[in-house]
């Protein structure tokens, strides 16, 4: 009898927290549709005023007119990059992405990525340091999606960075049998208690402390199930190692190409 009471004790504690998870979880998620109804609003606020600008106003001066221009190309961009994460995460949780698993070159990849935030970049003014072997083995993965998260870091990167003298550091090293990448930046940092839940979908977290924007973090979380389906791992910790004060290191494995 006694026996059976501490099993009911166990069983309700259990779906006691259980319960409360759930409760967590959905709020999470109902915080995280807000954030994602306000980033999808912001851009498109901005490109809908400033349309309204150039159209009203025929007389403004060219190089005015260019400067809005070249807002509305970035806030469209920014737009489409919200759309596509959703759709990608949409399409990865459900199983409906076709993968192209083979032997790719990884340090083609991670060209192809800089080059891709190149933009980025030289927008902030960062510094890029590049560390790579050489040779730098091939690795077992799907070009186009190990492409995905190199840009996401990449990008990521540039967002924290210090917003006066920006620093991102890209380096690779072999491991046993993977090969490890590392995106670092010299930002604010990740406090440790959100080491985990910053790969979560529902996470939230300001790009940077100068300009306070929310961000819902869906490209951390693409990142974690493309890494994870190549049979890797992704993890965050500070830089301290290097001896730089602030900042953060992503890094994640990917299999080495057998054969």
């Amino acid at each position: 009898m006694e026996q059976k009471s501490i099993e009911l004790e166990n069983a309700t504690a259990e779906l006691r927290a259980a319960n409360e998870r759930l409760k967590e979880l959905d709020q999470m998620k109902d915080e995280f549709l807000t954030t994602v109804s306000h980033e999808l609003r912001t851009p498109m606020t901005s490109i809908r005023s400033f349309a309204q600008i150039l159209s009203d106003t025929p007389e403004l001066a060219l190089r005015q007119r260019e400067e809005f221009l070249g807002i509305i190309v970035k806030e469209s961009e920014r737009l489409s990059r919200l759309i596509n994460q959703i759709l990608d995460l949409e399409k990865l949780e459900a199983g409906k992405v076709e993968w192209r698993v083979g032997s790719v070159d990884a340090r083609a990849v991670i060209e192809d990525s800089l080059a891709a935030t190149k933009g980025l970049l030289s927008d902030r003014t960062v510094n890029l340091q590049l560390d790579l072997p050489d040779p730098l083995p091939p690795v077992r993965a799907d070009r186009d999606r190990l492409h995905q998260v190199l840009v996401n870091l990449l990008s990521n990167a540039v967002d924290f960075c210090d917003q006066r003298e920006g620093f991102v550091k890209v380096e690779a090293a072999t491991e046993s049998h993977v090969l490890r990448i590392s995106v670092t930046d010299n930002g604010s940092g990740v406090p440790e208690a959100a080491r985990e839940s910053i790969f979560d979908k529902f996470h939230r977290s300001f790009s940077s402390e100068s300009d306070g924007v929310l961000r819902t973090g869906l490209g951390l979380a693409i990142c974690r199930r493309i890494v994870t389906q190549f049979g890797g791992r992704i993890w965050v910790d500070d830089t301290s190692h290097s001896g730089m004060r602030t900042g953060a290191r992503f890094s994640f494995t990917v299999p080495l190409a057998t054969g």
